[in-house]
């Protein structure tokens, strides 16, 4: 009887586990919404990281920089990490389609 009511109550938890998994997840973007991709420095920059941010669900495209050139709130230029919004783009119908932004 011992080994039946551990089995039982282990079976409970997984079950209470896993539903937490998948009521948590109701609230996230989703796994995979968002897809970064590095990009090599510009140049004349002043190096530092940068990135490609895609919203695969409705196709927002940002780029993150850490070193962008920006405005401070008062008023004075200053070098942050920020993001830049691209525009959004459409989905392709076919490999090697260009494809180009949709009016904002």
């Amino acid at each position: 009887m011992k080994g039946c009511a551990m089995r039982t109550g282990w079976m409970l938890a997984g079950l209470v586990g896993l539903s937490a998994m998948a009521h948590a997840e109701d609230g996230r973007a989703g796994a995979g919404r968002y897809e970064a991709l590095p990009l090599a420095g510009a140049e004349g920059g002043k190096g530092g990281g940068r990135a490609l941010i895609l919203d695969t669900r409705d196709g927002h495209v940002w780029i993150w920089s850490e070193n962008e050139l920006m405005a401070a709130p008062d008023g004075r230029r200053r070098y942050g990490s920020g993001f830049i919004y691209q525009g959004r783009l459409r989905p392709g119908s076919q490999p090697g389609e260009l494809i180009e932004q949709l009016p904002r």
